[in-house]
């Protein structure tokens, strides 16, 4: 099933992007990544995000001795784990199709802000590193896709001690008494964890980085917890004397604390078996170094930012994605991905989550909705969202005209009383989608126009229900409008008489058309001309076509615009008839 417009942005990321063994050696791998990732937007199964994981390790293999590869292993493993695990823990959900959705959010967020590219190319390639990828925005894709599809891997860790805490509280209740019983994890040789075999010769590996950076004379750079507070040092000025006692003590912490993070392990993991199979694969140590580690950074704190270093005796402030870009994007992008992630956990279970999502990113604007088929998300919980990433991040860098969260109830809506039975399947099934996106687009324009102007209502949810019904009017005449122009809908990607765009002849057309079905709309609501006043239902625009300003016929022209773009967000494609 469909759930989101991500399709949308990326395609625009590839695109963009140049993959180096696909010009010099003659491979597919560009194409075999797009086919994957357009087959899991299509339909968000476990098979389909498989193959998104394989595409990409296919894309980005280092060849270990063996049969198999023991990263596509670890994350099947992580799948089924969780989905066998969910009996014995009271808050838990899908980290595997979560972990693509993350990773495809980020490259929309990539494609659509310049911004964020800025930030990116201002910090990477590293001074030290002269081995970046030289092809089109590659070196982005190869550190994101690591950090993004790897930053759960650990979570399996995490689950061991939610289960082993909900297990010993049914014991413990057993007479009566609401006892906690603590458990905690531990580790009799936790260094056989925290350690890199080295292959070659002593110190041969680790040398080009010690050459770098003098002051990891100290350092054990076999160690992935000393990697991992090099990279911090470096990318965020925190004394390293500090950050390695911080590392020292991180697991007696969690046991103390009575939580796991699974960021710590999923970085640890990362870096243990890519230091050990770049080594076996005789790859040049620097590829480890530098872009690895910095993924496996990003990994650790996309938690650790929050729950260290943001307390003392760091007491850091908001992540500046020039700081470090992977990490800033992991942050948000795992923040934000709330759609189609499956409960497992018993408690859970019972609570609404958010099927769909509709994404309005442009290079300073930021929306997300969240949209439920039945029931609706906790209250506050879009406002509690953004208050902890606006404590995270410095979002207004990135985002200078605002970041918007909001939450739709398809029940709310009752959008789907009055359709006519012939509305295609597909439209009928999203119909709300649709309209939160029209609605979003129209703010995209706004923006565009009156840069300085705040947004009247930045949220489909803050919009009286007379508009609320008139963008989902604008989303249920799509099918009108086509057929008008001879044109129709299929469902698919592909269609051999499809069309990517409207020709502006026929646009001007229907959107005279458009703006005659908002009149109608209007006036059938109550709606007079007067000055603009949604509360007072009066308009200006209550005019034939003709006689509106070249600004707004705009509005109306680019709903017609927009039109292959919604068809496409909703697996459908616009052909001539």
């Amino acid at each position: 099933m469909n759930t989101s417009n991500l399709l949308l942005y990326t395609d625009a990321f590839f695109d963009m992007l140049e993959v180096f063994e696909d010009i010099e050696r003659g491979h597919l791998y560009k194409l075999n990544l797009k086919d994957a990732v357009s087959r899991f937007l299509s339909d968000e199964t476990h098979g389909n995000a498989f193959a998104v994981y394989r595409a990409f390790f296919d894309a980005y293999r280092v060849t270990m001795q063996g049969d198999g590869n023991p990263f596509l292993d670890i994350i099947g493993l992580l799948g089924e784990y969780e989905e066998n695990a969910a009996g014995l823990t009271d808050k838990q959900r899908d980290h595997y199709i979560h972990s693509v959705n993350v990773f495809l959010t980020g490259l929309a967020v990539y494609a659509a802000n310049s911004r964020y590219r800025a930030a990116f190319r201002s910090a990477v390639p590293e001074r030290e590193y002269a081995l970046a990828y030289r092809t089109k925005h590659e070196e982005f894709f190869y550190r994101w896709g690591l950090a993004s599809l790897f930053h759960d891997i650990g979570y399996p860790v995490e689950i061991i001690g939610n289960q082993l805490d909900r297990f010993l509280r049914i014991v413990a209740d057993a007479d009566g008494e609401e006892t906690r019983v603590r458990a905690k994890i531990s580790f009799e040789n936790f260094e056989e964890l925290d350690h890199i075999r080295e292959l070659g010769p002593a110190g041969r590996f680790s040398a080009p980085y010690a050459a770098a950076y003098p002051e990891t004379a100290g350092l054990d750079l076999l160690s992935p917890l000393d990697i991992l507070a090099h990279r911090i040092h470096c990318l965020l000025g925190c004394d390293l004397g500090v950050l390695r006692g911080a590392r020292d003590g991180a697991v007696e912490d969690m046991a103390r604390k009575g939580f796991v993070d699974h960021g710590f392990y999923s970085a640890l993991i990362l870096l243990k078996w890519y230091g050990f199979a770049m080594q076996q694969a005789g790859y040049r140590p620097e590829y480890f170094y530098w872009p690895v580690a910095d993924s496996a950074a990003a990994i650790l704190l996309h938690n650790w930012y929050r729950n260290a270093l943001q307390k003392p005796p760091f007491l850091l402030g908001a992540l500046r994605a020039e700081q470090a870009p992977v990490a800033f994007l992991l942050i948000l992008c795992d923040e934000l991905q709330e759609w189609n992630r499956a409960a497992r956990g018993i408690v859970t279970r019972r609570y609404p989550l958010a099927g769909e999502v509709n994404l309005s990113l442009t290079d300073s604007y930021l929306s997300v909705t969240y949209l439920t088929a039945r029931g609706s998300l906790p209250a506050g919980f879009c406002e509690d969202k953004s208050k902890l990433l606006a404590s995270l991040l410095a979002l207004a860098e990135i985002f200078p005209q605002g970041c918007d969260l909001d939450a739709v109830s398809a029940e709310g809506l009752d959008a789907r009383g009055d359709l006519s039975a012939d509305l295609p399947q597909p439209l009928f099934a999203h119909i709300e989608r649709l309209a939160v996106a029209i609605h979003a687009r129209y703010n995209e324009l706004q923006l565009a126009q009156h840069p300085d102007r705040p947004l009247a209502y930045p949220r489909f949810s803050d919009l009286p229900e007379s508009l609320q019904r008139s963008n989902l009017r604008q989303a249920r005449g799509i099918c009108a409008h086509l057929a008008f122009a001879g044109y129709a809908l299929a469902e698919g990607e592909e269609h051999p008489r499809a069309v990517s765009r409207i020709s502006e002849a026929l646009v001007e057309v229907l959107a005279e058309r458009e703006h005659e079905a908002w009149m109608a709309e209007r006036l059938a609501a109550g709606w007079t001309k007067g000055p603009r006043d949604a509360e007072r239902k009066t308009s200006p625009y209550l005019v034939p076509y003709a006689d509106l300003s070249e600004e707004i016929k705009e509005y109306d022209r680019d709903a017609i615009r927009n039109i292959p773009r919604l068809a496409r967000m909703v697996g459908m494609v616009v052909y001539e008839a």
